[in-house]
């Protein structure tokens, strides 16, 4: 498409758009005796400036209003944002979904996200290590969109970016305390204060247990439940009469589970023989009529007994992580800052689910032909060095302001993938196979921005970025049994593994990148600011993991670029009681990386898309009318679709076809309503908040699909301002919806994850 095209496509989307705060849909409350809305600052631009003045599509929460509506992860945070959605393959592969572009299932040593996380300015690189939850964190910025200069790490379709509440030199601290159904039981806090004139410290923990949302009917355990541990230790040097900034943060974090529930979903139409047989559909009927019934948070999950083991393995999940953040502030002259951030992040995370949810030996004795069973098992080791260093200016009475930096990674990823299957028919589908993959990458930018004020209204700021990206490693790949209890005698490996002798080979590719960036900003009242910009992101290259053999593994997929052309503006009218925040772009993909899932023979293929197109527009919107009453409303409307994507393997061409696990439009209101009660001023909150997604196709073929569905939640608290305690009620999902956040489309049944149900609690808080 023409750009004249694309720019008046987002022009009829921007006069047809709804309005909404992404991040603001959980609004702060005003000061006492004031009617209108708190200023935010955020530093997706390493430098502090106020939201509105901030000349790209970002949005930001505080952390009080994160605990407040129990935004505890990335899922919820998927679920309370505009612009941004989740999807989760695997626990070891978390998927968000910025405008269309989503790391979906590249979960290989050498894969990097397409929308990043960083923590207190460090990139994780591994969505299998990120913090359990959200806990004693100052906000979450959203920043949308490609990112190549000055965002740490180069980010191709945008980041959330969490930033921990700091050390205070004032005595303080906050515990709470919930109580839910599903036997949940929550605890969050911390203390922080002075150890010296010079030294303050904070310590913060959480700890959640809740028992599961689904069952495991074969062995009798839950699914979905959860034990989880976290704290996190700070220091913050700040020696009086200095302008020296020492920040060192240490965390620990630590979750287990009984794993996932997995459910075949058959089709009730069909169109070929694999889709209108459904055996794992089937054989759910079967078992629900010999149960008297079977529910969709019901599973029968196979539990492998690896060779040479005395037992059975159970499925479960467990993440171990730990990391540690020095970051140095100081003006090395009076008009030029210096800043240092080290970072260092270690873990482990251990998966191991059956991917069917029900087999042949499922306890009841139903067996239909193609029922098959394949437990995987992940574990994956990281250890994670990055360090940043940059020098920005701050001068007084300058038209002029700049940026200089440099970023290095290098990242040791080693994954040992163990499957296990057991079939009937498909020899494919029985045995064992094992993948030892250790991987390494490291990634070295230097960066540049400028900035120049024409007028006190105009400015332009231009940057650019040169990316130098390597990725190498050593993958093993062995058939550890052939055959199994039904085919003892079987000669082929199990799946995705085609050669039954076996691989060992190094494999290695290095990529460049110069990815530059201009932004024109125009304020021509206080009260409002317009913007133009064009960016370049990217993404490296990688290798698949559970490679087939040896020639596959040794075969990079390319790295993946975006140009985004954007426009927007953030006007705030009202006397500030009024904010509306809207942007339009067009996003020009090339060799857009893709992973689907087989559903012949169970194994992923990663590809690059020639080119995709995605044009949207996403409006913010929020106004307190009158003292205690906040209302929000808005939305995103996508057209994102592949230009030139032929698979490799089916030769099938998805041309035209809409983009993978993005839903066409997003949807968020709410309101919020402060009044007094009991002679106590401005004590009780009622709030309540709504967010529906539109329908998204889980695959490229857009043959499997998620209806629109949405989503409400609510919450009423009794906090008087003069006293130094609250209580509140709250629920999530109260409408109990039926939705899914990941499918896997084997032989024509969607293999189905689902959301959490309805959840509700109460919370008791305290401060001192």
């Amino acid at each position: 498409m023409k750009l004249s095209q694309s720019a008046s496509v987002l022009a009829l989307l921007a006069g047809a758009s709804l309005a909404v705060p992404a991040f603001a849909a959980t609004p702060p409350s005003p000061e006492k005796g004031q009617n209108t809305l708190e200023e935010l600052v955020v530093t997706a631009q390493k430098r502090e400036v106020n939201l509105q003045q901030a000349p790209l599509s970002i949005s930001a929460v505080a952390g009080e209003a994160l605990a407040r509506n129990k935004i505890m992860n990335s899922e919820d945070l998927g679920h309370a944002t505009v612009g941004l959605s989740f999807t989760q393959n695997s626990p070891q592969a978390l998927e968000l979904n910025i405008r269309g572009v989503v790391n979906t299932r590249l979960s290989a040593p050498t894969a990097d996200q397409s929308v990043s996380t960083f923590v207190d300015d460090v990139y994780v690189s591994r969505s299998g290590n990120l913090n359990t939850s959200f806990y004693d964190t100052d906000r979450i910025e959203l920043i949308r969109g490609p990112q190549g200069v000055v965002l740490g790490k180069n980010v191709a379709g945008g980041a959330i970016s969490v930033i921990s509440a700091a050390p205070q030199f004032d005595y303080g601290g906050h515990v709470a305390v919930t109580l839910g159904n599903y036997n949940l039981q929550q605890t969050t806090g911390h203390v922080t204060g002075p150890i010296t004139d010079s030294l303050a410290g904070r310590l913060s923990f959480q700890t959640i247990n809740h028992s599961g949302y689904a069952k495991d009917i074969l062995h009798d355990v839950d699914l979905e439940n959860l034990d989880s541990k976290q704290i996190r230790g700070q220091l913050l040097y700040k020696p009086e009469g200095s302008d020296l900034r020492v920040r060192f943060i240490a965390d620990y974090n630590w979750d287990t589970s009984n794993g996932p529930n997995r459910v075949g979903m058959g089709e009730t139409t069909c169109t070929t023989a694999a889709q209108c047989f459904a055996p794992w559909y089937k054989a759910r009927l079967a078992i629900a009529a010999l149960r008297g019934g079977l529910s969709i948070r019901e599973s029968l999950p196979t539990w492998p007994q690896y060779q040479g083991d005395a037992a059975p393995t159970r499925q479960r999940v467990q993440h171990e992580s730990a990391s540690f953040i020095l970051k140095v502030d100081k003006d090395i002259t009076p008009d030029i800052g210096f800043t240092s951030v080290t970072g260092y992040r270690g873990g482990q995370a251990f998966t191991m689910y059956d991917q069917s949810g029900v087999g042949p030996t499922n306890g009841y004795g139903v067996i239909t032909p193609l029922l098959f069973a394949e437990p995987v098992s992940f574990v994956e080791d990281i250890a994670q060095f990055t360090q940043e260093f940059r020098l920005t200016s701050h001068y007084k009475d300058s038209r002029f302001d700049w940026i200089l930096g440099a970023f290095y990674l290098h990242n040791k990823v080693h994954q040992l993938n163990h499957f296990w299957g057991e079939s009937t028919v498909l020899a494919a589908l029985s045995g064992e196979s094992l993948w030892d993959d250790h991987g390494l990458n490291r990634d070295l930018a230097a960066f540049a921005q400028l900035g120049y004020k024409f007028t006190d209204t105009l400015k332009l700021e231009a940057g650019v970025r040169y990316t130098t990206d390597k990725k190498s490693g050593t993958q093993l790949g062995k058939a550890i049994a052939l055959g199994d209890r039904f085919k003892p005698n079987d000669t082929t490996p199990l799946t995705p593994l085609t050669d039954a002798a076996g691989f060992s080979t190094p494999y290695g590719e290095k990529w460049s990148k110069v990815t530059p960036q201009a932004t024109l900003t125009w304020t021509p009242t206080a009260d409002l600011m317009t913007y133009l910009t064009v960016s370049v992101g990217f993404k490296g290259g990688g290798f698949q993991n559970d490679a087939p053999n040896a020639f596959a593994a040794r075969q990079a997929y390319r790295p993946e670029s975006v140009t985004n052309y954007e426009a927007g503006y953030k006007w705030e009218f009202l006397n500030r009681r009024a904010r509306w925040n809207t942007s339009v772009f067009f996003m020009d993909y090339t060799d857009l990386q893709v992973q689907r899932t087989d559903g012949t023979c169970l194994c992923n293929v990663i590809a690059n898309a020639g080119a995709a197109e995605i044009k949207g527009v996403e409006s913010e919107f929020q106004i307190a009318p009158a003292h205690g009453v906040r209302l929000w409303l808005g939305g995103s409307v996508l057209n994102a679709k592949y230009t030139d994507y032929v698979d490799p393997v089916t030769k099938i061409s998805y041309n035209n076809l809409f983009m993978q696990r993005t839903p066409k439009y997003q949807v968020s209101a709410g309101v919020e309503y402060t009044t007094s009660v009991l002679g106590m001023e401005d004590a009780l909150q009622f709030r309540l908040a709504y967010k529906k997604q539109g329908k998204l196709y889980w695959a490229p073929d857009n043959v499997q699909t998620e209806k629109p569905y949405g989503l409400l939640d609510g919450r009423i608290t009794l906090a008087p301002p003069d006293k130094p305690w609250s209580a509140s009620i709250w629920a999530r999902n109260l409408g109990d919806k039926v939705y899914r956040t990941n499918i896997i489309d084997i032989l024509g049944d969607a293999v189905s994850s689902f959301g959490p149900p309805r959840t509700f609690g109460v919370e008791l808080a305290t401060k001192f």
